[in-house]
Formats: C-alpha cells, sequence, structure tokens
C-alpha cells in the first residue's frame, strides 16, 4: 500500500516496490555472491562472509596462506600503481588546439604547465587528506576477490566501501549504470525525529499496545538514470528522506560500481581469483592432507607383543631412565610408512603455490634457483611480469581511476578549492582541459615526461649540444622537465632583475681585478726592490707582521 509523507507533501515512495525490486534483483546477484564467498573462504574470509553472519563471529581458517599473501601483494601493487606516492596519477591535458596557440609563446606555455600542475597537485593533497588510500586498499582486495565493490563518494565526508553483499545494480549492456540501490541496516536514532515519530508502530486495538518498537531500521539508498543524470534518494520503510534527494551528471555521480572483468550482458563483474580458483582449491586440499598426515606421522605408539613377556602396562607407566623388566624384542614403534605419498603430494603442491606466485605478482618467484642470478637478470623477469598487468592498469585507469578524479575535482570545484575547468571552452563549445589517466609500468603521470625528458637530453641533445645549444631554449626544457616531476618552480630560476644584479656584481669584481693587475704590472716595472716590495705586498695583502 503506498504510504504517505505529511512532511514531504505527498506520496514519496513505496517500500513495498523499493523491497521487492531489491529482492528480485538480489535473485540476479546470487550466483556472483556464490563465488564470492568461495573465493573469500580460500583468501581472506573476512573480505566476504558467509550467510547469515553476525559482527563478531568466528570465521573458517583456511589450511594455506599463499591466497591471502598472494591477494595483499597484488593489492599493494596495484594500490601504488593507482595512486602513486611521489607523483599525481593523473594530468590535466589540454585539447590540441590550445597546444598549437600555446606554441607560439613558450613563456605562455611554461605558464600553463605550471597552473594545470597546481591543480594537479591540490588534488592530489586532496586525496591523501581524505584518506582515499586505506578505502582503495579495500576497494581492490574486493575486486580482485570477488570481482564487485560499490565506492561512494558523498558530497561531505570520506569515501565509503560497500561489499557485494550490501548493493544491487542494474546496467544496460553498454555497462552502463541503470540502478543502484545501497541496503544498510541502521539505528532508528541517527534518523531525524520527524521521521523516527513516523516510525512508531500504530496502536489500533487494545493489543497492540504490547508492540515493540524496532531499535535498528533499513535504510534504502536509491540511485536512477534520468537522461544524462543520475538521481538519488533515500527511502525508509516507505518514508523518503527529503534531504537525501539530489541529482548529479551522469559522468559525476557519487557512485563508482566498480567490477575487475566482464562480459557485456551481465550486471557484476568476474573476479581475478576466478582464474585461479582450481590451484587455489588444489592447495588448500593439499595443504589440509599433508598437515593431517605430519600430525599423524608425528604421533608416536608403542606397540608390545601380547605374547612376550614386557608388560604394555609397565611401557606405559615408566618414567624416563626409570629400570623396568623385560626384552627389547617385545617392543616396536608404529610406523608412517607414507613418505613415498607424501612426497609426491609435496612436489604437486610446490608446483601450484609456484603458479600461484607468478599469477600475484610476488617478487620471490621470479628469480630462478641459481648461484648467481644479476639484477638486471631479476629487474627483466619482473618487467615480464609486470607487462601482463598491462591490461589491467587500463581498466582500473577507465573504471576506478578516471570516474575518482572527475568527482573529486567536482567536489572542489563546489568547495571553490580549485577553478572550474568545464568553464573554459573553445571555439567549438567543449572544455579545452581534462583530466586524463596516464597508465603506465614504473610509474604514472608526469614521471612518464620527465623519462622522455631524460632520453631526449641523453640521446639527443648532448651528443649535439655544440650544433643545438644555440638553437634551443635551454630554460624552457628544465621547466618542463621539472614541472614532469611536479616540483614547483616558483623561485626557482632568477628574476630579470636578480640576473641584472649578479651581471652587475660580476663586472665590478673583474673590474677590481683588471685593476689590481694593472697596478701590479705598473709596480713591477719600477725600482726592483720598490717592485719587489710592492708586488708581495699584493700578493699577500694581510702579511704577517
Amino acid at each position: 500500500m503506498t504510504k504517505i509523507d505529511p512532511t514531504n507533501n505527498g506520496v514519496v515512495a513505496d517500500e513495498e516496490d523499493i523491497a521487492s525490486l531489491y529482492s528480485r534483483l538480489e535473485s540476479d546477484r546470487q550466483n556472483f555472491l556464490d563465488r564470492a564467498r568461495e573465493n573469500a573462504k580460500l583468501t581472506i574470509p573476512s573480505l566476504m562472509p558467509p550467510e547469515g553472519y553476525a559482527p563478531g563471529q568466528r570465521l573458517t581458517t583456511p589450511f594455506q596462506s599463499i591466497g591471502s599473501h598472494g591477494v595483499n601483494t597484488l593489492t599493494s601493487k596495484l594500490v601504488m600503481t593507482i595512486l602513486p606516492a611521489n607523483s599525481p596519477m593523473f594530468r590535466v591535458s589540454v585539447t590540441d588546439q590550445v597546444v598549437e596557440e600555446l606554441s607560439a609563446s613558450t613563456t605562455m606555455r611554461s605558464g600553463v604547465e605550471k597552473k594545470l600542475n597546481e591543480i594537479e597537485r591540490s588534488v592530489m593533497d586532496e586525496i591523501e587528506g581524505l584518506g582515499i588510500r586505506a578505502a582503495l586498499v579495500e576497494a581492490i582486495k574486493h575486486l580482485i576477490v570477488c570481482g564487485n565493490v560499490l565506492l561512494y563518494l558523498p558530497p561531505k565526508g570520506n569515501l565509503r566501501v560497500f561489499r557485494l553483499d550490501r548493493y544491487v545494480v542494474q546496467r544496460d549492456y553498454e555497462g552502463n549504470i541503470l540502478r543502484v540501490i545501497i541496503k544498510e541496516t541502521i539505528a532508528k536514532e541517527v534518523l531525524p525525529l520527524d521521521v523516527q515519530l513516523l516510525l512508531k508502530p500504530i496502536e489500533d486495538l487494545p493489543s497492540d499496545g504490547t508492540k515493540v518498537e524496532e531499535k535498528e531500521v533499513d535504510l534504502y539508498t536509491v540511485f536512477y538514470r534520468d537522461g544524462d543524470r543520475i538521481r538519488t534518494y533515500q527511502c525508509v520503510k516507505g518514508i523518503k528522506l527529503k534531504k537525501s534527494i539530489g541529482s548529479w551528471p551522469a559522468d559525476r555521480s557519487p557512485i563508482m560500481p566498480l567490477r575487475w572483468s566482464y562480459l557485456h550482458d551481465e550486471d557484476y563483474g568476474r573476479a581475478y581469483i576466478d582464474e585461479y580458483i582450481g590451484d587455489l582449491t588444489g592447495v588448500e586440499s593439499l595443504s589440509r592432507s599433508i598437515r593431517e598426515a605430519a600430525a599423524a606421522a608425528a604421533k608416536i605408539n608403542p606397540m608390545v607383543s601380547p605374547t612376550g613377556l614386557t608388560r604394555a602396562q609397565d611401557i606405559a607407566k615408566a618414567e624416563n631412565l626409570e629400570v623396568i623388566s623385560g626384552r627389547k624384542d617385545d617392543v616396536t614403534m608404529l610406523q608412517f610408512d607414507k613418505q613415498a605419498d607424501l612426497s609426491v603430494a609435496q612436489t604437486v603442491l610446490q608446483d601450484l603455490i609456484a603458479r600461484l606466485s607468478h599469477a600475484f605478482m610476488m617478487n620471490k618467484a621470479v628469480q630462478r634457483q641459481a648461484e648467481r642470478v644479476t639484477a638486471e637478470e631479476i629487474k627483466a623477469m619482473i618487467s615480464d611480469i609486470d607487462d601482463v598487468l598491462g591490461g589491467v592498469y587500463s581498466l582500473l585507469a577507465q573504471e576506478l581511476q578516471l570516474p575518482l578524479v572527475v568527482r573529486i575535482m567536482d567536489r572542489m570545484v563546489r568547495e571553490k578549492k580549485i577553478p572550474d575547468l568545464n568553464q573554459i571552452k573553445g571555439q567549438d563549445g567543449k572544455p579545452v582541459a581534462k583530466p586524463k589517466i596516464v597508465t603506465g609500468i614504473e610509474a604514472l603521470g608526469r614521471g612518464q615526461d620527465f623519462n622522455k625528458y631524460m632520453t631526449a637530453m641523453t640521446q639527443i641533445i648532448a651528443p649535439l649540444k655544440d650544433q643545438l645549444a644555440p638553437e634551443m631554449n635551454l630554460r624552457d626544457f628544465a621547466e618542463r622537465a621539472l614541472i614532469s616531476l611536479s616540483i614547483d618552480i616558483d623561485g626557482l630560476f632568477k628574476t630579470p632583475e636578480q640576473k641584472a644584479q649578479d651581471q652587475a656584481n660580476t663586472q665590478a669584481a673583474q673590474q677590481g681585478q683588471m685593476t689590481q693587475q694593472m697596478l701590479m704590472d705598473a709596480v713591477k716595472g719600477g725600482v726592483p726592490p720598490m717592485a719587489k716590495a710592492a708586488a708581495d705586498a699584493m700578493m699577500n695583502p694581510q702579511g704577517q707582521q
């Protein structure tokens, strides 16, 4: 039945519709959720607890740690690539038309580069201040293990992470978001007072007075596409929260439902662990078998011949170094004759661990077993493994990095922390500057530009310095290289006034030297004793007494 909210002037929401829609979309999500829980059980169980899990409840412990170690290793590698510690993960690029116009003035181009670099550093400072790095670590773990995670950047506050069992999503065939519903269980006390009053039970019958008021309620946060905008509202028991109504441009909405990999006709993504679930299952099974076999082999059981003279009771009760009567032939030890079988299992286990180590980009897995392994060889092997992640870097750049940067910049524009680049438009009416993610193996952002500058310096400019020096603006080259390292060049180069003063000081020093030299030459032409004394005095003006 449709409910009325007197605080919002009419019909605002239908709890039955929202709840039934969420339930229907849950059925579409179930297969992906079951697979995510299976993957988490073999890696990090707390990432996706089993159904019915209560906070603080004990989780299952895997018999191996290669899964959790691999997830943490790959997560660390990806986070350091997605969000570098030394340089921005993006650059603000301008259109080709603007670049052509700026090429006519090197001074203007350097100024534009400097201003864009300031915007980049401001955005990166905001990212570090919001603690987004910690949220990204959790999000990447969910992507690797579960294949899906939802990021939500509210207008105020830090980035929030929702695991797969907390939300549902609908997409079109191209992967564009049609609808996202987040379900949270919250305490009733955090709701507005007028909404709390509407949630109190209605006493229609005398027996209704004994009803127990709920302490927790389900809060649905709904995002849905409306043309080129994403609209949102929150609903509790059929009551829409008035202050939660809002809308954003589709490319700047605060939600980001991420996927590791996906098919065009699926709403949810596939996990990285899905590709290696066979090896992980094998490692889990063999680790358990070997551990149980080792425990059985470590068990010590003496056996006493039932027809011998030695009594089993004496063996069982004997203390260390205690003398007992009997024959040594009557007592034998229970042997565990499974060494050959365990060696086969151990060999297979090591082979599986080696394959998983390569899959999770563990550096120790790339070093061959030899007495001498050069650093260049290890570096080349690591580079080959990093090449495998090239596609992952590109996917995360489009699915995570670029949307995150766009949303943070939009939030900073609303807070008037940076200028709105969308307001600077060219003749075609389109913005002339926009953020661009630059992915790479060693580093992101302008670090790649610095490598290009250094390559040009060592391979082209240095060998041809005599021919190129008169033709090149070396200061502009140095400014671009420094900006590529995100170094603030304010005050780094001398102003025209400083250079004029330095030149005047140099000329004065040279004039003084010339005068002193002329005086010495004039004195040396006089009487020898006098010339010697004068020359000595000039050479040692503070001579000893």
